[in-house]
């Protein structure tokens, strides 16, 4: 059976092609994400024509996905991307624990993270409130799919042990990594990375008078959708964070402004279609089994080598390996969507194509993002020899700083290629051993 052929992934800049709606060869800004002032039906359209990665490909006409991208079209200039990751979010809110599929001993659900990425103002958090509107809608009285936003962990398993699916939404994931260090969140962080492959947990919950009670939460089904900058986001990422493998459980959908702004974002009620559709979607219920064609495609692209090759790759290896897992997740919310159990052909096609977008999102924001660390940890340097009074011996800096000693040689490296500082080696019988001094401008 033929492999999905890989995505090549082009320059962003505006191709000659010819355009379906224009009717005449045009310059695309579609294909340069940005700026493209065509409704949603005209650009699913023009993205049959091009040989470039697009979400416009994964949109089924009349799917849950095509009207509520289209809603939000019409009140929100925030990019279609975003509005495409939180119509994944819906979806897999509303499934709770409906479906599954069997999954190294247990079950896999589709929950996600999804961690939306642009710079300040791009109406980021308007989708967040567009699917918590929706999804208010199914509050029953004995709870809802909306978990609060200031949680404790405590408070938490006693919502969760009863009711072990449900999602976060958080405006500005910055300020929400920052608040999960602080001492009352403590163990919160390592909660949430064992919970999204579906890991049942416990927790003991003392009580005042030293007793206490141990709280279960069966093999929950959590979604997370945030949204931040790049600048927040390396602000109050830790290494930890990507060590553990927290970071590696969210998706990126990273976006410039690709629509005309509006200036008067007035947001009226979803429409009633989009909440029977979800509510049509929970009705679907049980195991999902992928067909033996969509296996044989999943498989064969899986074990493929350029895909082998990314997934050892040392930075990004953690990272393409949870695409992997967010292939089967996407594959199973297409197979809900057609309202079946069995994932076919078509609905791994989407799924592996989507990998394919992401992973691009991926290296755009992590680049930056460890760009951003690096810089961030040569400041750190630079500062303790200047309040060491502009030179310090190696062994000293090394202590102060708390690094391994083979990153810390590779940042030193980097500020003496950078002419920051130089090495100065004195090998006396009086003074032995090496410093770093400060280069003055």
């Amino acid at each position: 059976m033929p492999i999905i052929a890989p995505i090549t992934i082009k320059p962003a800049e505006k191709q000659k092609v010819f355009c379906p709606v224009l009717m005449k060869e045009s310059e695309c800004e579609l294909t340069s994400g940005i700026f493209c002032d065509k409704n949603l039906s005209e650009k699913i359209e023009c993205a049959k024509v091009l040989d470039t990665p697009s979400i416009y490909n994964l949109i089924p006409h009349n799917s849950f996905l095509y009207n509520f991208m289209e809603y939000c079209n019409g009140i929100t200039d925030a990019p279609d991307i975003f509005a495409f990751g939180a119509g994944l979010t819906a979806i897999a809110a509303i499934l709770q624990k409906n479906v599954f599929m069997k999954w190294a001993g247990g079950k896999l659900y589709p929950n996600m993270y999804i961690l939306l990425i642009m710079k300040s103002g791009g109406r980021k958090s308007t989708v967040l409130r567009v699917v918590k509107q929706i999804l208010e809608k199914f509050d029953t009285t004995d709870g809802s799919l909306i978990f609060p936003s200031d949680i404790t962990p405590e408070a938490f398993y006693m919502i969760a042990q009863n009711r072990p699916y449900g999602s976060f939404f958080h405006g500005e994931f910055g300020g929400w990594l920052k608040g999960l260090d602080r001492s009352y969140n403590k163990g919160f962080k390592e909660f949430l990375t064992d919970v999204y492959d579906g890991f049942s947990q416990k927790k003991l919950i003392k009580g005042p008078n030293g007793g206490g009670q141990v709280y279960c939460v069966n093999e929950p089904a959590i979604n997370i959708l945030t949204a931040s900058t790049i600048s927040w986001i390396s602000e109050n990422i830790k290494e930890s964070d990507r060590q553990s493998g927290f970071m590696q459980r969210f998706t990126f959908f990273y976006a410039q402004q690709d629509k005309k702004e509006i200036a008067l974002p007035i947001n009226p009620a979803p429409p009633e279609n989009l909440f029977n559709e979800l509510k049509n979607m929970s009705n679907t219920k049980g195991e999902i089994k992928l067909s033996e064609e969509a296996r044989e495609i999943y498989e064969e692209f899986y074990y493929s080598a350029d895909e082998s090759k990314k997934r050892q790759s040392e930075i990004y290896g953690s990272f393409q390996t949870r695409l992997f897992t967010l292939i089967i997740k996407t594959s199973i919310i297409y197979c809900v969507m057609r309202k079946d159990t069995i994932i076919r052909k078509e609905d791994i096609e989407y799924a592996i194509q989507l990998k394919l977008i992401l992973e691009r999102y991926l290296y755009s924001v992590y680049d930056k993002l460890i760009k951003d660390k690096n810089q961030e940890t040569l400041n750190k340097i630079l500062n303790i020899i200047i309040d060491n009074g502009g030179v310090i011996e190696r062994s000293r800096l090394l202590r102060y700083t708390h690094m391994l000693k083979k990153d810390f040689d590779n940042f030193m490296d980097t500020l003496i290629e950078r002419k920051s500082v130089v090495l100065n080696k004195e090998n006396t019988k009086t003074k032995p051993g090496t410093n770093y001094k400060i280069i003055e401008d």
